[in-house]
């Protein structure tokens, strides 16, 4: 058994990074720390993704309804993105997360791309 500071972690690598931090049923736990706003939209088509907030603000704008809807989270928050829902991270104040997508990931830069 292996025990990583997520925190000290982070530290150790450029903001911005997408670490994998331990093994789990499979795929990986991950961390990152970043500031700014993502410029592509991402959905997983075969599984939810879990992310939980460590420290900063956290938005994510959702495409499951007519217009895109953004949510925040805060610090010691946790939320799921059910799967085949396309959303795009931001943290414009920074924003440290642990996330967890054990399946695939596609990516668009289209401004819509539910029709991808």
């Amino acid at each position: 058994m292996d025990i990583v500071n997520i925190l000290d972690t982070l530290k150790q690598h450029p903001a911005g990074s997408f670490i994998d931090l331990t093994a789990f049923n499979g795929a990986n736990l991950g961390a990152c720390d970043i500031h700014g706003r993502s410029p592509v939209w991402e959905m997983h088509p075969d599984t939810d993704e879990l992310f939980f907030i460590l420290e900063g603000e956290f938005e994510m704008t959702l495409l499951d309804e007519a217009q895109p809807r953004t949510v925040t989270a805060g610090a010691g928050t946790t939320f799921v993105i059910p799967r085949n829902v396309w959303h795009k991270p931001a943290a414009p104040n920074g924003c440290k997360f642990v996330y967890f997508t054990p399946g695939q990931s596609l990516h668009s830069d289209a401004e819509d791309p539910r029709g991808f």
